[in-house]
């Protein structure tokens, strides 16, 4: 089925950042689709024409298959938005980052910003990936 063929070329199991999404000229659409199933309905066999079953099946894998996408991408900015929010989070915290290649830093964050799609934390006069951070705490009280 055509459905079939479109479904098994997605990964599963595997995040948005671990493979390269289609660009939008390269992913199917419905219209796509339904030229691809004219197409496959003027020139079927007429001594074996195809079952209108499996031409609601393969309108209904096709649709599902194109609703599943649609919620991946709406799931992956909700899931950015929250990224981001948590890490404006750190904002006045004490942080310890570890990676990078470089040695352990600790120190107050006095910015976060948002660079080449990667939230950055200002520690001690630098930019570093929030991702690096492994510990989170207070600041302590200065008498």
């Amino acid at each position: 089925m055509i459905a079939d063929t479109v479904a098994s070329s997605t990964p599963t199991g595997v995040t948005p950042s671990q493979r390269n999404l289609p660009t939008k000229e390269s992913q199917m659409e419905m219209d796509d689709f339904l030229k691809l199933l004219t197409s496959q309905l003027q020139y079927q066999d007429p001594m074996e024409p195809m079952k209108d079953t499996e031409f609601i099946a393969q309108m209904a894998s096709f649709s599902s298959l194109d609703q599943m996408s649609s919620l991946n991408k709406n799931f992956e900015s909700f899931f950015q938005t929250q990224m981001n929010q948590s890490v404006q989070s750190y904002l006045g915290k004490v942080v310890t980052l570890q990676g990078g290649g470089s040695a352990e830093t600790y120190g107050l964050v006095t910015a976060v910003t948002h660079k080449d799609g990667v939230m950055k934390l200002t520690v001690n006069g630098s930019d570093h990936d929030a991702s690096h951070v492994t510990r989170v705490e207070l600041p302590q009280e200065q008498e």
